[in-house]
């Protein structure tokens, strides 16, 4: 008499599982069992149709469940051919799929669908890479909020609807801040985020997966909370932050992570969602440019890859790039600056920001300041490269107030500009020499006659 218990045991395949379960019925006794694929077609017949019936009300092909005892009857030409010993209906078969392009044909090939066009595509995982405190979080968050409040940002039109927002770095406190400056830059307050959903992981373990010792990915109650929680409200997004607190793996093994973004893009088929991964970049992958992260496992399993960086050494603090690393589906290269302002982000018009103009109007007063001072003191500085340039001189001056050559450089480039300096010809015709001086100072002294 075979085991009653349904569900495969411990290192037992499922097709011996089905050999354990299923007993030829009595009045058919001949010692066979259903293939695998025979007992699958019938479950998923009897699951679509309910099974083929005579006019009489008995079953003439499918399967039937016995409510009182759990068994199960496969039902062939009008006869039971077989009877579970339990309730061999729990076990779910993951059959192989497999099509024939014969079927397409004369069918319209289907668009393919963006969450935003040519950057994060749907039904699959989007890496966001970028260092800590660059943003990468509140542009993630800023996007979900978007899609929830059917509103652009950026210009990169989200697909609008649910958003779920998971946050293993910030409690819900961070969250409340963030999404009020957000919900302000948008153009709504805080009632228009009622399709959105953060979860808070901050206090709490929020590893979605594990690892055993054989390698194999074990999924957490964190995540199958997650799945339930977005199979309940079908989002369009999914925001996961960061990888580093959610892969319960080795990041530079390539067999977990392959594992990891399967499991993550099978929620992202099954729901037509995008999940974007956030994720920190390596040592290697800031210094190469790359912002990839541990193994190449990470950068192949995905089908986009963005990273997120600040401006180069001469911009001000607020300015942040976005760039597309990795676009199966589209180009590579493409770049968009941003600007951090008032809390979200915004596209960056090429000016700088407030703040940041105070600070380089301030260099330049410096900047004209101690020019000043030398010439007064009959010695003169270049704006060429040199022993007397004139940046690194003014850096080393006791009134330079801590500001570095570059930003000495940078304002002496906006002063030049403005016609607030200039390169004059000084001493006799026999042995002129050039010296950069102010133009104010020149016409109080009257060497200069103003415009």
């Amino acid at each position: 008499m075979p085991n009653s218990a349904a569900q495969p045991e411990e290192n037992e395949g499922l097709e011996a599982a089905i050999d354990r379960a299923f007993m030829p019925f009595a009045d058919n006794d001949n010692g066979r069992h259903p293939p695998l694929l025979v007992a699958y077609r019938q479950q998923e017949l009897d699951s679509n149709n309910n099974g083929i019936w005579s006019p009489d009300g008995s079953m003439l092909r499918g399967v039937r469940i016995d409510d009182k005892t759990g068994d199960l009857y496969v039902h062939t030409n009008g006869q039971i051919l077989f009877k579970s010993a339990g309730q061999i209906y729990n076990i779910k078969w993951d059959p192989l799929p497999v099509i024939c392009p014969w079927i397409w044909q004369g069918v319209p090939v289907p668009p393919r669908q963006w969450f935003i066009p040519d950057l994060v595509p749907m039904n699959t995982v989007t890496i966001l890479n970028g260092d800590g405190g660059v943003g990468k979080s509140l542009l993630a968050l800023q996007l979900a909020a978007a899609a929830a409040m059917s509103v652009d940002t950026l210009n990169l039109e989200p697909w609008e609807g649910n958003a779920i927002y998971v946050g293993a770095e910030d409690d819900d406190g961070e969250f409340h801040r963030r999404l009020a400056d957000i919900a302000v830059s948008l153009g709504g307050d805080m009632s228009d985020l009622y399709r959105l959903r953060v979860v808070p992981l901050a206090d709490r373990d929020a590893l979605l997966c594990t690892f055993d010792k054989e390698g194999r990915l074990k999924e957490t109650d964190l995540w199958k909370q997650i799945k339930r929680l977005a199979y309940h409200r079908l989002p369009r997004l999914i925001v996961l932050d960061t990888a580093a607190d959610l892969y319960g793996g080795d990041e530079i093994k390539r067999g977990q992570v392959r594992q990891f973004i399967a499991m993550l893009r099978k929620v992202a088929i099954e729901l037509e969602c995008a999940i974007i991964l956030l994720a920190h970049p390596s040592v290697q992958g800031m210094q190469t440019g790359s912002g990839s992260s541990g193994s190449t496992a990470w950068n192949n399993s995905v089908r986009s890859r963005l990273y997120m960086t600040k401006g180069g050494p001469d911009d001000d603090s607020d300015l942040r790039i976005l760039k597309t690393m990795k676009a199966n589906y589209g180009k590579t290269g493409d770049e968009i600056k941003l600007r951090w302002k008032d809390g979200a982000f915004v596209l960056d018009d090429g000016k700088p920001s407030a703040a940041s103009g105070l600070i380089q109007a301030h260099h330049e007063q410096v900047f004209l300041r101690l020019l000043s001072e030398i010439n007064r003191s009959g010695r003169r500085v270049a704006e060429t490269k040199g022993t007397n340039y004139a940046p690194v001189v003014l850096e080393k001056m006791p009134g330079a107030e801590g500001i570095k050559k570059k930003d000495f450089e940078a304002a002496m480039n906006r002063l030049f500009t403005a016609g607030e300096i200039k390169v004059e010809k000084v001493g006799p015709p026999s042995n002129q020499r050039k010296q950069l001086v102010v133009i104010a100072d020149e016409i109080a002294a009257g060497r200069m006659e103003a415009d």
